[in-house]
This record gives C-alpha cells, structure tokens and sequence, in this order.
C-alpha cells in the first residue's frame, strides 16, 4: 500500500512539473506577443502621421492650384 502512495506522490509530481513547464511557455509566448503588440502599435501611430501628412499636403497643394 505504501509503494502505492509513492507512486501516487510521484505521479502528482511529475504532473505539477509538467503544468509549470506549460505555465512557462505560455508566459514567454505572451511577452513575446505583446512586444510584438507594441512594436505593430507604434509603427500604426507613426503611419497614422504619415498619412496626415499626406492628407494635409493634398490639401495644400488644391490651394495653390486654385
């Protein structure tokens, strides 16, 4: 009987070790995905920049066409 409590012990053991590991990754996975989050953030806002920008060069250039 004792044998078998060891075996159980053991068991939950390896088990636990086995739900850290996964715990772990998914941790990395996550910083990983919101570094890449900002990162794609910032080059948004820097595009939304670029295209007023653009929009307000337009805007100038139908003035001195007038």
């Amino acid at each position: 009987m004792a044998k078998e409590t060891v075996n159980l012990k053991q068991e939950a053991q390896t088990k636990m070790e086995t739900l850290v590991e996964q715990h772990n990754e998914l941790v990395k996975e996550i910083q990983s995905a919101n570094e890449r989050l900002a990162e794609v953030k910032q080059m948004i806002i820097q595009h939304q920049g670029y295209m007023q920008g653009l929009e307000a060069c337009d805007g100038n250039c139908q003035k001195e066409k007038k």
